[in-house]
């Protein structure tokens, strides 16, 4: 009752946080209003979703700099940059996101415990009640989980894709030693009680149930983990590497999918793993109708809609993996407020884009169905542009049913 501060309640079925006076005293008599089904007789209601007056999820990029080198690293690091944003420009930022009512502040990097001032981030991130989602691959000090136990800090996502240390060498460029000093922090994590999430993407260099089972068998033993996810390794818009080069074959997937079904069949650990795979049951006289169905039915893109993504040096893009494109690029963050930025007429002319503004080799230039696509959902620029290139980013969802051999 009447509780000032969060509260987060652990389960088996994982955390969830309950804001500061979710249950309230009544300190003054209330008078209720009898309401009547004539009071709701409106000529025209409008339910439809619209973009969010104000941003509802804020992610800051701190760097591009990492402790590893991952063969399969998904961000642009044609230039090294670090965080070029004054710390109290960024601690005002976090404020004004507190004054409008922004859900979620999230951190990456890069690596986000190289940025020298992340321990004050955090703390003022904590003081506005934001728990960051917070993912490292940096073998950490117990003064520093320490200090995240003290911030309580909930939990933290450890990129591990391997405890063979060789494979890792190979595969994310470590020095010899680091498979131990990992291992510690998930303990020390673990003996402070911070909750752990593990995450393992699959590439030839781990391709073994040897490697599964080398993770494993450190695993089972913490018991503060959360969940062990494993991904297969995908390709990237700014590859280092041929991905059919790093890519897990067909054979060594499989096998590693059976050994965690069967694994997870007597484990307590939440393990989350590729199912395959899943071969459609669509006939050929239904599909092209199912193909429009599900396509226009799709997910949304939060860009724009209900997400910004700050920049190291201060620009603000509507895309993680769109980095430092110009033509995804909707403000600064160092010259502007945060409602700024979101109101900026870039950011609503890419939101509320015209078709009259698309170029003619597009086929959506042309398309009877580009407001019904477009609006609100949007596409995947990512995906165009890894498809098509960076000088098409104005093309067709790769998805587009208008774009398939389905006529």
């Amino acid at each position: 009752m009447d509780n000032p501060s969060q509260v987060i309640a652990k389960g088996d079925d994982g955390i969830s946080t309950f804001p500061p006076y979710t249950i309230v005293t009544q300190k003054e008599p209330v008078f209720f209003r009898r309401y009547t089904p004539e009071l709701f007789d409106y000529e025209k209601i409008d339910l439809r979703m619209k973009r969010h007056l104000t941003p509802s999820t804020i992610t800051l990029m701190f760097n591009n700099v990492c402790v590893t080198n991952c063969i399969y690293c998904y961000q642009d690091k044609s230039r090294t940059v670090n965080c070029k944003i004054p710390l109290q420009r960024i601690k005002d930022i976090i404020q004004e996101a507190y004054k409008l009512h922004v859900n979620t502040f999230d951190v990456i990097g890069g690596e986000f415990f190289l940025y020298k001032h992340w321990r004050e981030v955090l703390t003022e991130l904590r003081k506005y009640g934001y728990n960051p989602y917070l993912s490292t691959k940096m073998p950490l000090g117990e003064s520093d989980i320490q200090y995240l136990a003290e911030l309580k800090v909930c939990d933290i996502q450890v990129s591990l894709d391997s405890l063979i240390e060789e494979h890792l060498i190979s595969s994310i460029g470590v020095k010899k030693g680091y498979t131990k000093r990992i291992i510690n922090t998930l303990q020390m994590l673990d003996h402070y009680g911070i909750s752990i999430m593990v995450h393992s993407v699959l590439t030839k260099y781990n391709s073994s149930i040897d490697d599964m089972k080398s993770l494993y068998d450190v695993l089972k033993g913490i018991k503060h983990l959360a969940s062990w996810h494993i991904v297969k390794g995908d390709e990237t818009l700014y590859p280092r590497i041929e991905y059919k080069k790093i890519e897990i074959e067909g054979i060594a997937l499989a096998n590693i999918i059976n050994y965690l079904k069967k694994i997870k069949e007597g484990s307590k650990i939440k393990i989350i793993y590729p199912q395959g795979i899943i071969e459609s049951k669509r006939t050929k006289e239904n599909t092209n109708i199912e193909v429009k169905k599900d396509f226009f039915n799709r997910s949304f893109c939060s860009g724009l809609f209900s997400s910004l993504y700050i920049l190291p040096d201060g620009q603000v893009t509507m895309c993680e993996q769109l980095y430092w494109n110009k033509n995804f690029i909707v403000g600064n963050i160092i010259r502007n407020s945060i409602l700024e930025v979101w109101n900026s007429t870039k950011a609503k002319s890419l939101f509320y884009i015209k078709q009259k503004d698309i170029p003619s080799d597009s086929r959506c230039s042309r398309c009877s169905d580009f407001r019904r696509c477009r609006e609100l959902r949007q596409v995947c620029y990512r995906e165009i542009i890894k498809k098509y290139g960076s000088a098409k980013w104005y093309y067709p969802d790769v998805k587009c049913p208008y774009m398939t051999n389905v006529q």
